[in-house]
């Protein structure tokens, strides 16, 4: 069985934005860090990993899902994304890794 691999490659921190639309001492994302590790779960290998952003998680569900279940993402096995967050978006490599 497949599961999907999600490391964290960086955070980011628009302050443009941020002192545009936030209080000053809105900060980086503080749910992940770069360097952090996920690997999908569950029966199908397909669910959310512990402890993972659930914002996150809603952003790259799809990709996640089709990595586990053996399928690619624009051709491959791995994608780079996002979440959706505008001002402190967190980049996450997405790989299919075998059990």
């Amino acid at each position: 069985m497949k599961r999907c691999k999600i490391t964290v490659l960086g955070t980011l921190l628009f302050e443009d934005l941020r002192d545009a639309y936030m209080a000053p001492d809105f900060g980086a994302c503080p749910a992940m860090k770069e360097g952090d590790v996920f690997t999908t779960g569950g029966l199908f290998g397909n669910s959310k990993p512990e402890g993972f952003c659930e914002y996150a998680w809603q952003a790259v569900q799809v990709m996640a899902s089709t990595l586990a279940g053996g399928g690619k993402v624009f051709g491959e096995d791995f994608n780079i994304a996002c979440c959706n967050d505008g001002i402190r978006p967190v980049i996450l490599k997405l790989e299919a890794v075998d059990d």
